[in-house]
């Protein structure tokens, strides 16, 4: 399954999946590494979410933006309010042997995570992107995942914004709505 990280007002989702109950931060210094993101999710086996053409849909119900001008609040308030919407596919491999690379963008969003705990199919996950220049995006989500759906709530703080720092609050809906392309 493709990664899709939210990074300013025109990017996708992100789509998470499962860990342990413990969470990720084995060692308590407030970072999750490759290492440990790896390990956590090596034992907690394999995902719920099941192999297959997934839809993921986010809207976004409160942009808070002091620097941005109204007439550009309100075109993003209503673009982002009626959601934006992508599909991949997630194959077997991936939910058998989940990775650390499932979460998050690709390397050049450059990210880190703070938290990654799960506990039975409720997932809590804090994670810090600095994809370019002075950028840096602090994501907050939370949800539950089934089999074929998933929900989470996010609260994404970015700064480093030509119009300032902008803070945004939805959700993430994910759909299973049928087989990948063979």
């Amino acid at each position: 399954m493709r990664k899709f990280l939210v990074l300013g007002a025109t990017s996708a989702v992100l789509a998470i999946t499962a860990c342990s109950d413990k969470g990720a931060d084995t060692d308590g210094d407030g970072k999750v590494t490759a290492a440990e993101a790896q390990k956590e999710l090596s034992s907690g086996g394999a995902m719920a979410m099941k192999p297959g053409m997934w839809e993921v849909k986010m809207t976004f119900d409160s942009i808070d933006a002091p620097g941005m001008p109204e007439a550009a609040k309100a075109q993003m308030t209503k673009a982002m309010g009626s959601g934006m919407s992508v599909k991949s596919c997630l194959t077997k491999e991936q939910a058998e042997n989940p990775g650390a690379d499932f979460f998050g963008g690709d390397a050049s969003a450059n990210c880190s995570f703070e938290q990654l705990n799960r506990s039975g199919s409720k997932m809590s996950v804090q994670m810090t992107c600095k994809p370019q220049g002075d950028m840096v995006i602090s994501s907050k989500m939370d949800g539950s995942f089934e089999a074929e759906t998933y929900s989470m709530t996010m609260e994404q703080k970015t700064s480093g914004t030509p119009m300032g720092a902008v803070t945004m609050k939805g959700k993430i809906e994910g759909k299973r709505v049928g087989d990948c392309p063979a």
